[in-house]
């Protein structure tokens, strides 16, 4: 088809429209651009029903096209609080120094003041597994200095023997006198494994 086949072709429909009753300005083309997509008029100015309208199934295609990538890639992975995890692994960096530890504030105590030695290791043995499964890292164990045994202290003695036996206990150490001195030991607690 060359130029000349193409101008008779427009001239042909020209005068169709002009028939039909509505005159051309030849503007038609930018009504088109400005009308909004849902009502178009043809060149006799009667409304045409958009096409994704009579087919709903190329509008909901025409809707997933206009998705903001971005927008997308939120909805399907999310977004990640980079501040709060540097604060916790921060954290967790925190718990692992040593010093850090030694002189964190005891998160829970026990007090074995009046039990025989059976009954402060059954007691002993189940506040030190809470404690390990809550993720408690210091505890404080009151034990006494043993002014009222008749021989030599015996809470304070079981009380070493028990956290030097279980793996979940690390270092220990007495108190200042205001928390019990030699009355009382602190103890750390190891960070729970993937295996436990």
């Amino acid at each position: 088809m060359n130029f000349g086949d193409i101008l008779d072709a427009w001239e042909k429909e020209q005068k169709s429209a002009e028939k039909k009753g509505a005159k051309s300005t030849g503007q038609e083309w930018r009504n088109k651009k400005t009308e909004p997509d849902s009502v178009r008029k043809d060149a006799a100015g009667s409304a045409n029903v958009k096409d994704s309208e009579a087919h709903p199934e190329r509008k909901v295609q025409q809707n997933k096209a206009h998705v903001d990538p971005m927008t997308e890639w939120i909805r399907r992975y999310g977004v990640i609080d980079k501040d709060a995890a540097a604060e916790k692994a921060a954290e967790k960096e925190l718990h692992k120094d040593r010093a850090w530890l030694l002189d964190m504030p005891y998160e829970a105590q026990i007090d074995l003041h009046g039990l025989t030695a059976e009954e402060a290791t059954v007691r002993l043995g189940q506040f030190v597994s809470e404690c390990y499964k809550r993720g408690i890292r210091k505890i404080l164990i009151i034990h006494g200095k043993g002014n009222h045994s008749e021989d030599a202290p015996v809470l304070s003695g079981m009380v070493r023997s028990f956290v030097e036996r279980d793996y979940r206990l690390g270092e220990s150490g007495h108190p200042d006198k205001k928390d019990g001195g030699k009355g009382a030991t602190w103890v750390i607690v190891r960070e729970k494994t993937v295996l436990d």
